[in-house]
């Protein structure tokens, strides 16, 4: 699959352009709000297709300063800039900036060599999916916001309406959509910034509540973070996208203290509430927080730390492309070329997003891009490196364990611990990552081995 990178600050316009790429070139779409952020991109996935941006926007000359590092790493990717040429740079295509979205679209076809057809049954320029997950914790709209399913209707898709704008519903009625395998819902552009921003004040608004029980608490925190995943890959680190996700860290703290936090999160797990995604990141941190009680050097600080290299180790990948721990798995899989380099390179990914978040702990990013192991953050490492932190170190081993623990159908037993370390053992035998393993052994097999 083709990939296309697109520069624009206007909310609308960007989730407009990346929905009906989608459908007329069939690319796919990786969106960036400002040069500096394309350009981190790029120099971590040089292999774009097309880059799409405007010749300005705000006070920085987006289109300049894209053509300017194209040529300076000698690259030839195609840059199709909206507005006036600013470069001379030899694969720029120019386009005036009053132009329609329409014909945005068919410029980038024609440099790709696709011939764009326009079906107004077929495109979502009135409609922009939602993910089910937003509608779970508002009872209304709120602001005069019709919500609709799309349905297929031979070869083409029409848009019915399932909740008024002015109708009440409850998290029951929204469950029952999730039953029947319903996934999104779609809702008029215009008011999708609006809306997206809503939910995640409210869910906010709810994670503060320190009476929350345990379970409702996990719930609504893998909730948050399915939102903060859609929000970081559509809307880019705002500051609604900050106040959830340090909101969301603040509920994990929370739940690390309690005493039933493993068992709250198996019961919650078996009722099918929890995404894989989240799941990853709450047991990891949960893991991590008593291991490190293992370690003469754990502090507040360090536990700070882990919670927020659970969160966001993962942050950049999409749902499919978590379950990969080796460079041969990626390379055997399904995944497209584009996947493929993005889970390749998610521990840097990961790395430039938390640094966009001001109260992340020190060292955070750097940490991040070591967690498979490679100090540039690029691929998994198949031997055990020494040169790295020890956090990392232990971060590597616990997320194996998870790794294995979530393939566990029903609840854990003791054979199935011994199993995971007889795959752990052999792996794990150097300094941080063998003294790891034995903690976790520790833990769960109720062994007293002295971590050394």
């Amino acid at each position: 699959m083709m990939q296309i990178l697109l520069i624009e600050s206007d909310d609308s316009l960007r989730s407009i352009l990346k929905l009906n790429i989608m459908k007329t070139i069939g690319s796919d779409v990786i969106e960036k709000k400002n040069a500096m952020d394309a350009i981190s991109l790029l120099e971590i996935l040089p292999n774009i297709d097309l880059v799409i941006c405007r010749e300005q926007i705000g006070l920085e000359k987006t289109g300049f300063r894209l053509a300017n590092f194209f040529e300076t790493e000698r690259h030839s990717t195609p840059l199709l800039v909206i507005g006036k040429k600013i470069s001379e740079y030899q694969h720029l295509v120019v386009i005036d900036k009053d132009q329609s979205w329409q014909n945005i679209i068919t410029s980038a076809g024609s440099i790709l060599g696709v011939d764009v057809v326009f079906d107004d049954n077929k495109l979502t320029n009135e409609y922009v999916p939602v993910g089910i997950e937003y509608f779970f914790n508002i009872t209304s709209t709120s602001m005069g916001c019709d919500v609709f399913i799309r349905v297929k209707k031979g070869e083409d898709f029409q848009y019915i309406k399932r909740l008024h704008s002015t109708d009440d519903f409850t998290r029951e009625d929204i469950e029952k959509y999730r039953t029947g395998g319903l996934k999104e819902f779609y809702i008029s552009k215009e008011h999708f910034s609006q809306f997206v921003n809503f939910v995640t004040s409210q869910i906010t608004l709810k994670l503060e509540d320190k009476k929350l029980s345990n379970t409702d608490r996990i719930t609504m925190t893998g909730e948050a973070y399915a939102i903060t995943l859609d929000r970081i890959q559509s809307m880019g680190v705002d500051e609604h996208t900050i106040e959830i996700v340090e909101e969301s860290i603040k509920s994990m703290q929370t739940l690390m203290g309690e005493n039933n936090a493993l068992a709250s999160f198996l019961q919650s797990l078996r009722a099918n509430k929890l995404s894989y995604a989240y799941s990853h990141s709450y047991l990891c941190s949960l893991i991590l927080h008593k291991v490190v009680t293992s370690f003469d050097w754990q502090t507040s600080q360090i536990k700070d730390k882990l919670t927020f290299i659970a969160f966001f180790h993962d942050i950049s990948l999409k749902e499919n492309c978590m379950r990969y721990s080796s460079d041969a798995e990626v390379a055997n899989s399904n995944l497209s070329n584009e996947d493929k380099k993005i889970v390749l390179s998610h521990a840097n990914l990961s790395a430039a997003i938390v640094d966009k978040f001001p109260n992340a702990p020190q060292g955070i990013g750097a940490i991040l891009k070591e967690h498979h192991g490679s100090k540039n953050g690029i691929g998994f490492s198949e031997s055990l490196s020494i040169a790295i932190s020890p956090i990392s170190m232990m971060f590597i081993v616990v997320e194996h364990f998870v790794d294995e623990f979530l393939k566990i159908d029903g609840p854990p037993k003791a054979q199935d611990f011994e199993k995971i370390f007889e795959i752990l053992t052999p792996k794990y035998n150097k300094v941080t990552y063998e003294q790891t393993l034995v903690a976790l052994q520790n833990m769960t097999l109720n062994k007293k081995k002295p971590v050394s």
